[in-house]
C-alpha cells in the first residue's frame, strides 16, 4: 500500500490537527505538526507509539523521565505509559502507532 501525501486525511487529536497516512490492521502512520509553545497534556493509551523528528525541538516526558527531542532523533513510548510533550520550537514528526489509534 502507498498513500500519496495529497491523499492524507486530516484528523484532530486533543485539539491539534495531524495528517493520517497509511493505516493497516496493526499499525498506522501520521504526520504531526506543532507550533512553538504547544502542549500535549499527560495521557496514556494502549498503543505503542514510535516517532522520528523531522524538524524542530520538543520536550518529551515519558513516565518519570524527561528528554529533549530534535531533528533526527527517534523515540518509543510503550503502550499504557503516561507521556506528554512541550514544544520548544515549531516541530514536525512522523509517528507510528500499533495497533492503530481509534
Amino acid at each position: 500500500m502507498v498513500v500519496k501525501r495529497k491523499d492524507y486525511r486530516k484528523k484532530k487529536f486533543r485539539g491539534f490537527s495531524f495528517l493520517l497516512g497509511a493505516v493497516g490492521e496493526r499499525m498506522m502512520v501520521a504526520l504531526m505538526e506543532f507550533q512553538k509553545g504547544d502542549e500535549v497534556e499527560s495521557h496514556e493509551h494502549p498503543n505503542e507509539q514510535a516517532g522520528y523528528c523531522l524538524s524542530g525541538r520538543f520536550e518529551l516526558k515519558v513516565s518519570d523521565k524527561e528528554y529533549v527531542v530534535e531533528l533526527g532523533d527517534s523515540y518509543l513510548i510503550p503502550g499504557d505509559t503516561i507521556h506528554s510533550c512541550h514544544f520548544i520550537q515549531d516541530s514536525q514528526m512522523v509517528e507510528v502507532f500499533s495497533p492503530p489509534r481509534k
